[in-house]
């Protein structure tokens, strides 16, 4: 860590010398001085001892004078930040020497670098881990103004990730950069975006089994991460003034925007650290868009994609708002056009679709529209299809799962299949898996769709299935469950294939180092983006975290014939502003929108390339 930085100036040397009865020598755990006149330089107690070296204050409930220099006057967060002169902070690491002054309403009259003396009760509120709190003064009893302007107290630059950022708490501070944005589900909504010290942060079971492991990168990862705030406690801003101009295509703000000179005063509420910007970067490199999807190589394609609820209502204009996805015609139309540009862009020979409503397969279904849909958009190439499993729901739940192909590529060979009851009679989605052939001759392979359990609704959890705080969330369980019972099920043959190879894909809502999918790889299934992407694979970004939900698995006897495989990350990095949705945008973030692949949904499509050029004796 970059050691703090303490700047002396004839002036702070003399506020110094007429601070020298403020108790500055006092240790974090000596009693708090005996109020005496309430006025400049009289005794007072330090900032650092009221802080004190653990995770609450010493004087939690006492009534303190204390002096600093106003380093921040926020009054959308209902007060200002104080620190001690440089002059006058101690050398001991693990004492903050700033906190949080409470004022029953905006002072205006204050400004940065002024010296002012203050009286009131220290408290603690809620803090970061539930266990250590946010000093601040309040109620503010008294204020004097010691001195109009002094010399700021240096910030506090931090390059790499602290050992932990409670020393920080109510200082100004200096992230020189470059960091990382990891997280900007907020960015729009509340102005705050989860930075990162470490580069891209990912799940820890997305990279290691539950475990030591997985807690040791955990524990990093809570290390290298804060949260940037606008300081202001408004929600849907018309504007986020730290971004330096509007949000667009050519300013995404993308997870994985670099970011150097943020500047501001850390702060502790809301169950996070956060760093309550004052000033905007100095540097933006925003994270460019991957305007082509991946190239995988291989004769054939498959993709799978997660939909994001893709409902039309009853399919002729009407029946809206449908329980998931677009509120009316008008939005599912912009939500069809986005995942039609996506689609087509990838060119899938088959795709495996999820979060399709379940509302049978005929032509007014929403399948069957957005078939419908990506044939219209490719014009005289048009030959998608749909397969039809029988059915009119396929399972009991709001959504499905569901199969397209290209007639022109692809051809079905033997029969649809599903399995329902057991882990699929509720939760996990009822999964479709048909066999194809090329259409000019090659390999007969297998593709099943699945869609299973997420780790959402942990409040409606069964006491087997609650979250046991080992990182893979709730309904762990019926997850492992659906992988057993998926693997049990293919290994019969069930689409009549003759044994032809099978290749799993689909939203399986587990990391990639979880119970589920350490099973399947038990059981001989190969992880095709593994081999391929390695560690830098993820197709969901959640909490500032990314990882792959989204998976593609080769049984051992199509493995070999597997030759790429890759996400197409259009939708995971990105804001939702970019999304089909009208809600909380106003009319300039309405006309953001664009009938392209960039978040048509919260997942990334992946792609598998596939070589099926038939050899001898192959199926």
């Amino acid at each position: 860590m970059t050691p703090r930085r303490f700047r002396l100036s004839t002036l702070a040397l003399a506020l110094a010398a007429g601070l020298a009865g403020c108790g500055a020598g006092d240790g974090p755990g000596s009693a708090p001085v005996v109020l005496a006149a309430f006025a400049c330089g009289e005794r007072a107690s330090p900032i650092h001892a009221i802080q004190g070296a653990g995770p609450r204050s010493p004087f939690e409930g006492v009534v303190v004078d204390t002096e600093g220099v106003v380093t921040a006057r926020l009054s959308g967060l209902g007060g200002f930040f104080l620190q001690s002169a440089d002059a006058t902070a101690d050398a001991d690491p693990a004492t903050s020497e700033g906190l949080f002054v409470r004022t029953a309403e905006p002072r205006r009259d204050l400004k940065a670098g002024m010296h002012v003396r203050v009286r009131g009760t220290v408290t603690e509120e809620a803090g970061a881990d539930g266990g250590s709190g946010f000093t601040v003064i309040a109620p503010l009893n008294q204020l004097a103004v010691c001195a109009e302007s002094v010399a700021l107290p240096a910030a506090s630059a931090v390059a790499e990730p602290p050992p932990e950022w409670e020393r920080f708490e109510g200082m100004r501070v200096l992230l020189p950069g470059p960091v990382t944005v990891t997280g900007n589900f907020e960015l729009l909504r509340f102005g705050r975006a989860e930075i990162s010290l470490a580069g891209r942060l990912f799940h820890p079971t997305e990279r290691f089994s539950p475990g030591p492991q997985a807690r040791t990168l955990a524990e990093a990862n809570a290390r290298a991460r804060v949260l940037v705030d606008d300081n202001l406690e408004v929600e849907d801003p018309r504007r986020v003034w730290w971004l330096g101009g509007p949000v667009g295509p050519a300013r995404p703000w993308r997870v994985g925007t670099a970011i150097d000179g943020l500047a501001g005063v850390l702060d502790e509420r809301g169950g996070r650290h956060r760093l309550q910007l004052t000033a905007e970067p100095t540097a933006v490199r925003q994270a460019p868009r991957p305007t082509a999807p991946p190239a995988v190589g291989g004769t054939h394609r498959v993709a799978a994609f997660n939909l994001l609820n893709w409902f039309n209502g009853d399919g002729r204009g009407g029946g809206f708002p449908t329980p998931r996805g677009a509120q009316d015609a008008a939005a599912a139309a912009r939500q069809r056009d986005k995942l039609v540009a996506a689609i087509v862009a990838m060119q899938p020979d088959v795709a495996a679709l999820m979060e399709v409503e379940n509302d049978g397969h005929d032509p007014d279904s929403a399948i069957a529209q957005l078939v419908a849909a990506l044939n219209a958009g490719l014009g005289a190439a048009g030959d998608y299809r749909l397969v039809d499993p029988g059915v009119v729901r396929l399972g009991g739940d709001q959504i499905k799962v569901g199969l397209i192909y290209r007639s022109g590529r692809v051809r079905e060979a033997g029969r649809a299949a599903y399995i329902e009851g057991g882990p699929f009679s509720d939760y996990n989605r009822v999964p479709l898996a048909q066999a194809f052939e090329p259409v000019d001759g090659g390999v007969r392979f297998v593709v099943v769709a699945n869609h299973w359990k997420s780790k959402g609704g942990c409040d409606e959890a069964q006491p087997a299935d609650r979250d046991r705080g080992d990182g893979q969330g709730c309904y762990n369980p019926r997850r492992v469950d659906a992988a057993r019972a998926i693997a049990d099920w293919l290994a019969t043959d069930p689409t009549g294939s003759g044994g032809a190879g099978a290749l799993l894909v689909g939203d399986l809502n587990a990391y990639g180092q979880e119970d589920p999918l350490r099973l399947l790889r038990q059981r001989g299934w190969i992880d095709a983006l593994q081999r391929f992407a390695g560690e830098t694979a993820y197709s969901f970004v959640f909490g500032g975290a990314s990882g792959r939900l989204d998976h593609a698995l080769a049984s051992a006897s199509l493995a070999s014939r597997v030759v790429g495989a890759a996400e197409w990350h259009v939708n995971a990095d990105e804001l939702t502003v970019f999304d089909y949705t009208s809600e909380r945008k106003g009319e300039r973030r309405r006309a953001l929108y664009r009938p392209d692949p960039f978040r048509s949904s919260d997942h990334d499509p992946l792609v598998v390339g596939l070589d099926l050029v038939a050899t001898t004796g192959a199926p």
